[in-house]
């Protein structure tokens, strides 16, 4: 018989995204009680990771028609109340679209085609299916192809030399749990936000990164198409690149030099204080190559940003270098929606409360326009701050879908055979595809393999992020310079994922909602998570303003436990059963408890603990 669930808490937080978990997980860490509920199965909501069974079940549910259901559930009013129903979360996305473009079954190897008993008919199979050196040379003599790159393919590395396994959909979905597809991949800055947060907090110990070890860029020189360069991002990269020149190498390390401690100049900047970065940048007799480099992939802005802000960003990015590696950038392993999932489980410790699967169905409204609690189920929960993801909100509290040139985020996700820059080592990279030379919008393109969690060995997913409204138009110039030509060395997209998701970053979602409900937005258009963290915190300051946000959770090793190590004696109760006379009283009133001995009954620890650590 399944225990009761208590109904009343200081605070329900309705969906699993990362900044609803951040907020759950910092109202428990300060000893609120806490009820974390969603409708999914799983974690992370519109910040999850799926495996590709998974996604495919979620593509399914969200381009199954979205029927608009009543709420049929009775709930016990007092005189009033009401409800406000809850809206459907797929409301924020559209234009879903799955592919398969590799085959569905394994091709039969040659060996069996060919498995015959006499070599005459062996010879004559190998003779039908002509050697790639063989077919290039009839090509080359009857003209046909000469144009092509192909005819005098490049040098090739060890990566690209070794053949390339051709994969069928049936091989890759039973390699299914290997795979950990993101709605909404996103780095970390090595001094970002998130990663104070989370050595501040303590809570890096539930999760795992790996940096990113290469910055790319899309270069266009001349008449060319363009190419992928390696960014120089260290002292080391800017002395041995070459694409850059002798001269631009100086006036390079010059001036990240002068970004990396650029506030200490302020004198320097009084005349750009209200300019554009760009012209700054001018200013400093900069190349237009190396102009470039500066705002595409270092800086990772647009021209027309405030000087300013273009140098906070420079500044970031090169203290950033060198921390845990070569690159400033982390990578979550397992894919993103490990992230939410350790805020969660910082939470559960502190004993908040978690259920899956179960819908919510309305708020409940009192008079004076504040919310009084949920139903769910037909249960009545009740609250004093209720959390809820914007994309469940009752549609007056968030207009979404109301127009259709609402802000949205266009996201691909692509399954690959090989690297878009093949290397020796697998490689985790990031793109910059900048908004010119035909492509309309900036395209963050990130690049994850086999050792980051988030694909079998041998295969590469990429994610593409943008701007837009149609993600398939939108990310159509990218996709073509990276997969679209046709060359033997650039990857295979083996399937493609297109959506867009709608952006609330920039809506405002307070005026709209009662006093005591805090809605949360997705994920938006930036590379890292700063606005999911500052809004976390936000929503966490107005509901407790003397509080501390997520103060340090204590390590096990830094709790001491009476009778460490001792053997019982007669008498000695260590049963959870032992009544409170039976033990000192300082131990036992929850007025003398520290947050460490709090913090052990999450984990159901048997003995008393002492007051502090030694």
């Amino acid at each position: 018989m399944e225990a009761e669930l208590p109904t009343e808490y200081d605070v329900i937080v309705v969906g699993t995204g990362l900044v609803e978990c951040i907020v759950a997980a910092a109202s428990a860490r300060v000893g609120k009680k806490v009820l974390h509920i969603d409708k999914n199965d799983y974690y992370g909501g519109q910040w999850a990771s799926f495996t590709l069974r998974n996604i495919e079940q979620w593509v399914e549910e969200h381009t199954a028609s979205h029927q608009e259901t009543k709420n049929t559930e009775e709930c016990a009013l007092e005189e009033g109340e009401k409800l406000a129903p809850t809206s459907d979360p797929r409301r924020v996305y559209s234009k879903v679209k799955l592919s398969w473009h590799a085959q569905k079954a394994p091709r039969p190897s040659i060996n069996n085609t060919c498995s015959s008993e006499d070599d005459s008919k062996l010879k004559s199979c190998s003779d039908e299916a002509p050697t790639a050196s063989e077919e290039s040379a009839t090509k080359d003599d009857s003209g046909e192809g000469s144009s092509e790159e192909t005819t005098t393919p490049k040098a090739e590395t060890k990566d690209e030399a070794k053949e390339i396994k051709t994969w069928s959909q049936e091989e890759m979905m039973q390699l299914s749990r290997k795979f950990n597809l993101d709605l909404a991949p996103k780095l970390l800055f090595s001094r970002g936000a998130l990663v104070e947060l989370l050595i501040s907090s303590n809570v890096a110990r539930y999760a795992e990164f790996k940096c990113i070890t290469r910055v790319l860029t899309w270069l266009v020189n001349g008449g060319d198409e363009g190419s992928l360069l390696v960014v120089p991002c260290s002292r080391s990269d800017v002395f041995t690149t070459s694409s850059v020149s002798l001269v631009e190498k100086r006036l390079l390390m010059k001036f990240l030099e002068f970004c990396h401690s650029y506030d200490q100049q302020p004198e320097q900047l009084e005349e750009y204080a209200d300019k554009p970065f760009v012209d700054f940048l001018k200013s400093r007799k900069l190349t237009d190559n190396i102009t470039h480099f500066v705002t595409d992939s270092i800086a990772m802005v647009v021209g027309d940003v405030p000087c300013k802000e273009g140098l906070e960003r420079m500044k970031l990015f090169l203290t950033s270098l060198g921390r845990y590696g070569t690159t400033p950038f982390l990578f979550s392993m397992y894919g993103c929606g490990e992230l939410p999932q350790a805020f969660c489980r910082l939470c559960a410790v502190f004993e908040g409360t978690y259920i899956l699967r179960r819908p919510v169905s309305s708020l409940i409204i009192n008079s004076g326009n504040t919310c009084l609690g949920l139903v769910s189920e037909g249960q009545r929960f009740k609250c004093s701050h209720l959390v809820i993801d914007a994309a469940y909100a009752p549609q007056e509290y968030a207009a979404i879908g109301s127009s259709p040139k609402q802000p949205s985020l266009s996201r691909g996700i692509f399954i690959i055979d090989r690297s878009i820059l093949p290397n020796e080592k697998e490689q985790l990279t990031l793109l910059r595809l900048p908004a010119k030379d035909g492509n309309p919008q900036i395209v963050t393109i990130l690049e994850v393999g086999g050792g980051s969690g988030v694909c079998p060995k041998d295969l590469y997913c990429v994610h593409m992020t943008c701007q837009g409204y149609d993600a398939e138009e939108d990310l159509k110039i990218a996709v073509q310079r990276l997969f679209g030509c046709g060359a033997t060395s650039q990857p295979t997209v083996l399937m493609s994922l297109y959506f867009n998701l709608v952006d609330l970053s920039a809506c405002d979602l307070v005026s709209g909602a009662p006093t005591n409900v805090y809605l949360c937005s997705g994920p938006d258009t930036e590379l890292d998570y700063d606005f999911a963290i500052d809004q976390a915190k936000n929503v966490f300051t107005r509901m407790f303003p003397e509080e501390e946000f997520l103060p340090r959770a204590p390590d096990p090793d830094e709790i001491v436990f009476d009778n460490a190590g001792a053997e019982p004696k007669d008498g000695d109760n260590f049963d959870s059963n032992t009544k409170m006379g039976e033990k000192d009283e300082a131990t036992v009133n929850p007025e003398n408890r520290t947050d460490e001995e709090k913090a052990l009954a999450a984990d159901e620890v048997l003995s008393s603990t002492k007051e502090g650590s030694s």
